[in-house]
């Protein structure tokens, strides 16, 4: 208020230097009667319990901690109980306005005394430090919305921003700092810098600077750049240089055909796995019981399968000599 008798929220846990008398004090919480209100029957609450342990208009017993909170009831004496909580709601209590003038000389810290400011005035004037002259108080950026004090806010968005714009001293477009390495500068990202060029990061001792479309056309090429295994599909998780790919087919030829062996042994898995299975002849139904001739499809389902094993096992040396070869004309069909 132009009194300066209401406090801002970004004072209104602003500490008292000194200790604080008695009859300043919340009769619920005990803290300095910021804002305070007074309810019908005496008891003097601050701002912070009026709005969080009443209601609007509903009445609820006082929070208060004094005498006259409650009543003697002279009805309920012969029942052993004697007294009867005052109930008040925000809209029964009024402003205390002799109380707010006595806090208003309170002095007190700044809030941001934790922070570093070592400011010590009169309630009524600690406000209008923090939000003009505090340097000591947080600040949320335009740009990354993080909390800055106020003394760092102008390096923070000249040169620590993640969102603070720069120009690219190559096509003198406005960029996102972040945004300046992890794509305008990125040959293969699809908003790269149309100006930038760099070196292969596989092979720079012997590459050129290149822009984003030789770049690209690099990298389909590139002898050094390491490239996924083509049996991934199987489990091989190897990343090897394209110029090594042969030798790693070669080395990792036993490792290759276990792969494959575990992949049609989980396969070959499935149909024994549903023979097996005996489906619900009806919702919570118990399933019937299994028949000799049940046992005799899951034992022939049994033997066939590790017939099939068996054949494999004496094809591993021919399925291994197929994949090189097939290896060696993809070469071929690739390089004309």
């Amino acid at each position: 208020s132009k009194h300066g008798l209401r406090a801002a929220s970004s004072v209104s846990a602003a500490r008292p230097v000194s200790d604080l008398p008695a009859h300043l004090q919340c009769s619920s919480c005990s803290k300095p009667l910021f804002n305070a209100r007074q309810t019908p029957h005496g008891c003097r609450l601050c701002q912070a319990c009026i709005t969080g342990l009443l209601h609007e208009v509903e009445k609820r017993p006082c929070p208060g901690h004094t005498e006259t909170c409650t009543l003697r009831d002279h009805h309920s004496e012969e029942d052993g109980g004697g007294e009867v909580e005052i109930e008040v709601s925000r809209a029964t209590c009024f402003p205390d306005m002799a109380t707010r003038r006595e806090v208003a000389k309170l002095r007190v810290r700044c809030p941001n005394c934790d922070a570093g400011c070592s400011v010590q005035l009169e309630w009524a004037r600690m406000d209008q430090h923090v939000q003009q002259s505090c340097d000591w108080h947080s600040l949320r950026c335009e740009q990354c919305k993080e909390l800055i004090l106020k003394k760092d806010m102008q390096r923070h968005t000249s040169s620590e921003c993640r969102h603070r714009k720069e120009t690219c001293d190559l096509c003198s477009q406005l960029v996102t700092h972040s945004e300046m390495e992890t794509s305008h500068r990125n040959l293969q990202s699809d908003v790269c810098c149309p100006r930038f060029s760099a070196r292969c990061p596989h092979c720079s001792e012997r590459s050129t600077p290149m822009d984003r479309r030789g770049y690209v056309a690099h990298l389909s090429e590139c002898p050094e750049r390491p490239v996924e295994c083509k049996y991934s599909h199987l489990g091989c998780r190897a990343m090897v240089r394209r110029s090594d790919l042969e030798r790693h087919y070669k080395d990792s030829m036993d490792s290759h055909l276990e792969l494959m062996d575990s992949k049609l042994k989980q396969a070959a898995a499935l149909p024994s796995n549903s023979a097996a299975a005996v489906p619900q002849s009806s919702a919570g139904a118990a399933p019937p019981a299994p028949t000799a001739a049940d046992g005799r499809e899951v034992a022939d389902v049994k033997r066939r399968v590790g017939s099939v094993f068996e054949q494999f096992k004496k094809l591993q040396v021919n399925v291994a000599n197929w994949a090189h070869s097939t290896m060696e004309l993809e070469q071929l069909a690739d390089r004309t």
